[in-house]
């Protein structure tokens, strides 16, 4: 544009910042959950992550650094079915070219062919392990068993029971997995799928019904699976143990990641002893550590820690100077250990502080270690080997070290071997019955074990908590002169960093989450307040809100929805919309119906009410119980159910609603045609004393019992039970 105006080059420099901009807010910016959707597969999805992020482009909602760290090497979730990962892994990657060549020979096997994904015992048994099993991982689960499946039978669009009896033809499944050059431990979560899927087939009584041998061929078939598990098992081993001849590892490699790792777990340590906030990256990586415990220090396996639930802590015994904790899993010891008091220290911390935040009020989990989310940890394995890529170290197992700890105690007495044994195995021996001091002596016993590293451990137990009271006040007063500079309202908007920062508090947003919670909190109670008559519906609530003008920082509908009780009395009495109702007898959601000759009138709804509404009231001129008793008496039974007989403390009174009331001489209130019953009423009567039209007067209400349905009779029991009441006669209130 060298012969254009200085006006025209300007307009274009506008347009193409304009147009820079542009493509900044939309085609740099990515959402997770779009890239979920996108990528299904875990390892995918992460590859996918990092490259974009390394390209420069932006990803909202992105979950925490130790959520997306890579699965292991030999994790069977991302082994067989990585197919668009293998476009951006870098050639430095050894896994990538196997992993390639395992699919090619699978399908060249005809190993990866499986049914149709509509197949209706594989949608039963996804619902199964979504459901009841609550598996993240169900769709590789799913495609294991397809697979297996479909060798077993080549033909047909659905599977059939038939596999159960070929067995040879299980056997050959798994040996052409493993001319495959496929590694035994995805060999072995074949065998794990079958296995669950067996469990699946064992719950479905539909099925048994049909095939009354179900149970019984489902166990024969499962019998011979861990036969044949042991088989790969043990050649997993060995291969294990063959690629570490040249440099076998010894204990203290095995924990090194305590040792680094530990520095920034004593840092969390002491900001969760002196109340700082810790955010939720942190909490995951003190459980990390509190795992690697139990699994590098103590030698116990990923399945033990797993077992472990709240109330084998609780059942914990004191042994001197260490805690002895023993897990039981299916009427059999799992894990027997002997924690020291500065271990013991860090466990409570983290039952205390970070597993109730967890779970919150609205799981049910008995596991001990649990995730963010508040589900229990199924995957101890895979939590270590994200410890270790947290600190960029090469990920040792369970195996490993349980294998350097076999080694070094072979020089130790053979009664001492096999105590160290019965350390570390699954104890399934129900007649052994050890001693807390036998436990506590196996543990002294393995830190003294050639090669450990326990001189390099800190105890944890001489963090004192001393100050701690001292920062939690600092920490309460500085919030309080917070909330003095920068009071909550309903109306309010949460201060800026700048005016933060210009006050003199921190820049960090604690204060200012704090402040928006407690503005939440403040409507939410608003909301409630203004539904004390009946419960509401979401979508009244979204109208409050609307008209309120509130666009952020606010409790969803369904939340106030689910959050709503009936309201105390003394709020009731006190309320301006059931006040009015009385007044001017505007109740909604009712009508009187004719119920033929033998019942007569009676009063349905019109509109469904929920448990604890205030329906309507009993309308009527209030008189002393004696005066109805006298009008009662000279009436048919016909006429009787028009007086409402109570007592308000030390007085006996009566609404007369046969006479009606002076304030609404024509009316044909509603409540008045309300039946009484003592057979499964849906309304009780609620006193109270209200200021209505000026003046204090006693109100009977009618509250539901019940969630009440549209065209439902309304009926209610008075409590009135016969010469009961001043030792009148009252027979006919049972008619």
């Amino acid at each position: 544009m060298k012969k254009s105006t200085p006006e025209e080059r300007l307009d274009e420099v506008q347009k193409a910042k304009a147009s820079s901009r542009e493509w900044l807010r939309k085609n740099r910016t990515w959402s997770y959950k779009q890239l979920c959707e996108l990528l299904p597969d875990r390892r995918s999805l992460i590859i996918m992550v990092k490259e974009l992020l390394r390209r420069g482009f932006f990803i909202m909602n992105q979950p925490e650094e130790s959520e997306m760290v890579l699965d292991p090497e030999g994790d069977s979730t991302t082994v067989n079915d990585v197919t668009f990962a293998n476009t951006f892994t870098t050639p430095t990657s050894p896994r990538d070219p196997q992993t390639s060549s395992v699919r090619m020979q699978m399908k060249g096997a005809g190993l990866h062919y499986k049914f149709p994904a509509r197949a209706k015992l594989l949608m039963g048994f996804k619902k199964y392990l979504v459901e009841t099993r609550r598996l993240p991982n169900w769709q590789q689960e799913v495609e294991n068993v397809s697979r297996f499946l479909r060798y077993l039978q080549p033909t047909g669009s659905e599977p059939s029971l038939d596999f159960l009896s070929k067995r040879t033809e299980t056997q050959d499944f798994l040996k052409a997995l493993q001319r495959t050059d496929m590694s035994a431990a995805t060999i072995l979560t074949y065998i794990k799928s079958m296995k669950r899927f067996l469990e699946y087939l064992s719950s479905r009584l539909d099925i048994q019904k049909r095939d009354p041998q179900l149970l019984s061929n489902c166990e024969s078939y499962t019998n011979m699976l861990m036969t044949l598990r042991k088989t790969i098992c043990k050649t997993h081993e060995d291969k294990m143990c063959d690629t570490r001849l040249d440099g076998a590892f010894c204990i203290k490699d095995c924990q090194k990641i305590l040792r680094v790792a530990k520095p920034d777990f004593l840092r969390i340590h002491e900001n969760l002893l002196s109340g700082k906030e810790v955010s939720n990256t942190e909490k995951t990586l003190y459980r990390y550590y509190c795992e690697a415990l139990l699994v590098f220090r103590h030698m116990q396996r990923p399945g033990a820690v797993e077992g472990f639930t709240d109330a084998d802590w609780v059942e914990r015994i004191a042994q001197g100077d260490r805690v002895v904790i023993g897990i039981r899993k299916d009427k059999s010891a799992s894990m027997q250990i002997a924690l020291t008091q500065g271990e013991e220290a860090c466990f409570q911390l983290y039952y205390k502080q970070i597993r109730p935040k967890n779970i919150g009020l609205k799981k049910f989990c008995q596991s001990f270690f649990t995730s963010t989310s508040g589900e229990a940890v199924h995957t101890v394995t895979q939590d270590m080997n994200r410890l270790h890529e947290m600190y960029k170290l090469a990920p040792f197992r369970s195996y490993d070290v349980r294998k350097a700890v076999e080694t070094a105690a072979k020089k130790l007495p053979v009664h001492q071997h096999e105590a160290v044994n019965h350390y570390l195995t699954h104890c399934t021996d129900t007649n052994r019955n050890p001693q807390p001091q036998d436990i506590v002596d196996a543990a002294m016993l393995l830190e003294s074990l050639e090669g450990t590293s326990s001189h390099d451990d800190t105890s944890l137990a001489e963090l004192s908590t001393a100050g701690t009271n001292n920062e939690q006040h600092t920490l309460r007063k500085d919030f309080s002169a917070f909330l003095s500079r920068f009071p909550v309202s309903l109306e309010g908007q949460p201060p800026t960093k700048k005016r933060r920062v210009d006050s003199g508090f921190p820049e960090d947003r604690v204060f200012y989450d704090k402040w928006r919670a407690a503005q939440c909190t403040q409507r939410e109670e608003y909301l409630l307040s203004h539904f004390t008559h009946r419960k509401p519906s979401a979508s009244k609530v979204s109208r409050l809100i609307a008209q309120e003008g509130w666009k952020a920082n606010y409790p969803k509908p369904e939340e106030i929805e689910r959050l709503w009780k009936p309201a105390p009395t003394e709020t009731i009495e006190a309320d301006d919309v059931i006040i009015k109702c009385v007044s001017e007898q505007g109740w909604t959601g009712l009508a009187v119906k004719d119920f033929g000759a033998e019942e007569g009138l009676g009063v349905v709804a019109t509109r469904p009410f929920s448990k604890g509404d205030i329906v309507c009231d009993y309308h009527g001129k209030v008189i002393r119980a004696a005066e109805g008793m006298t009008k009662v008496e000279g009436l048919h039974d016909d006429a009787r159910y028009l007086f409402f007989f109570f007592k308000a403390g030390q007085r006996d009174l009566c609404i007369d609603a046969q006479t009606g009331c002076d304030c609404h001489p024509n009316t044909d209130t509603v409540g008045r045609r309300i039946k009484c019953c003592f057979k499964k009423p849906n309304l009780e009567p609620l006193h109270c004393v209200m200021k209505v039209n000026g003046e204090d007067k006693d109100v009977i209400l009618f509250k539901a019992l019940q969630d009440i349905s549209i065209d439902t009779q309304l009926k209610f029991y008075s409590g009135v039970m016969r010469k009961s009441f001043l030792g009148l006669d009252l027979n006919w209130l049972d008619e």
